[in-house]
């Protein structure tokens, strides 16, 4: 479970990398037709055939965002109970809470541009705490076994001292 765990904070991370990279595209695309003379209006948004470079950027963004990283959170969630690490519980959670908030403010951006800004920092905050939840467990598998080493270096030396 531990695998499972942190290859999920792990893909979070990594999907959110994901995102920026759609979005930037999009909006290149979007500024190189803008260079080109053409005119973005409402028209051209409302009619998803716009065409152009970049424009699957949109499409990539609003489906990794709206759909995979959502449930990737849920499954880490739902994961984290069945992992036996300090604070397991804890990242998952606190990933989950900032990717509700992410969906939230990416749905919001429409009538409040301004929770762009809150947008683009809480996708950082995502990456770092879905690292540090990868982390934590990974560290914590790398210190139990470490342990279970010494344990085991320490009864061949009680077994010696005994016979």
């Amino acid at each position: 479970m531990r695998r499972i765990y942190t290859g999920l904070a792990w893909t979070i991370a990594g999907a959110v990398v994901v995102q920026a990279a759609a979005i930037a595209f999009a909006f290149g695309g979007l500024l190189n037709r803008v260079a080109g003379g053409d005119v973005v209006d409402k028209a051209l948004l409302e009619s998803r055939s716009a065409g152009g470079v970049g424009e699957a950027g949109f499409f990539i963004h609003a489906i990794v965002g709206g759909a995979i990283i959502p449930l990737l959170a849920i499954a880490l969630l739902i994961v984290s109970f069945f992992v036996h690490v300090r604070g397991a519980k804890l990242w998952a959670a606190i990933t989950f809470g900032l990717v509700v908030l992410q969906v939230t403010l990416g749905i919001s951006i429409v009538g409040v541009p301004y929770l762009g800004l809150l947008h683009g920092a809480n996708a950082l905050a995502v990456v770092a705490v879905a690292t540090a939840a990868a982390l934590r467990v990974r560290r914590s598998a790398t210190t139990a076994a470490r342990a279970g080493d010494h344990d085991k270096a320490e009864g061949a030396t009680s077994d010696a001292v005994a016979a």
